[in-house]
């Protein structure tokens, strides 16, 4: 009895060592040519620029409207007006239904900043904006070229349009989107 179990046990683990290896953590790679890398490094500059820029921007409010509640403490819930020409901030009313402001006029270097930051504020969105755009145009291009594309969805795919009114289908796991290393050697489908 105890050797028919031996042998019982051996042919289950040789049947188990001889399935194919299953593993849970692996994934599909593109590995890129340094030529591609390259392009893929140029291409992703300007987003990385443009975001940069916009930050930059967003803190130089920020720092603007800190340092200005700073000096105005009588002016809480901090906003300015749309033409920059105020700073206002809320009153407790003693009327229940009675909303009141506090209104400050900028004086003319104020105004002027103000303006100047909003105006950088507005176009570093506008341009991050653009440059995803762009990013994300060339990641569907790059899907297309390397994973291919199918006309009709078996499944769960990504439909995917290119900017050049082209599109189909991205199968999984690239449907989700892809990441890549910080030098551009490698990419791998979003999976986590």
């Amino acid at each position: 009895m105890h050797r028919m179990f031996s042998v019982v046990a051996a042919l289950c683990i040789f049947a188990v060592a001889s399935l194919p290896c299953v593993a849970q953590n692996v994934t599909p790679v593109i590995r890129l040519s340094p030529d591609e890398a390259a392009k893929t490094k140029q291409v992703a500059q300007p987003l990385m620029d443009a975001h940069e820029r916009h930050t930059k921007a967003r803190l130089a409010w920020n720092q603007f409207e800190q340092t200005y509640g700073v000096a105005h403490p009588d002016l809480p819930n901090l906003r300015f007006t749309e033409d920059c020409r105020f700073a206002i901030g809320s009153v407790n009313s003693p009327i229940i239904g009675l909303r009141q402001i506090k209104a400050i006029e900028l004086t003319p270097d104020e105004r002027q900043k103000l303006e100047n930051l909003r105006r950088e504020l507005t176009d570093s969105e506008q341009a991050e904006k653009q440059a995803a755009r762009n990013w994300l145009d060339y990641q569907n291009q790059f899907l297309a070229a390397h994973v291919g594309t199918a006309t009709d969805p078996g499944g769960t795919e990504m439909v995917l349009k290119l900017a050049n009114g082209k599109g189909g289908y991205i199968p999984t796991p690239w449907n989700s989107g892809i990441a890549f290393t910080p030098d551009f050697r490698l990419v791998v489908p979003i999976q986590w």
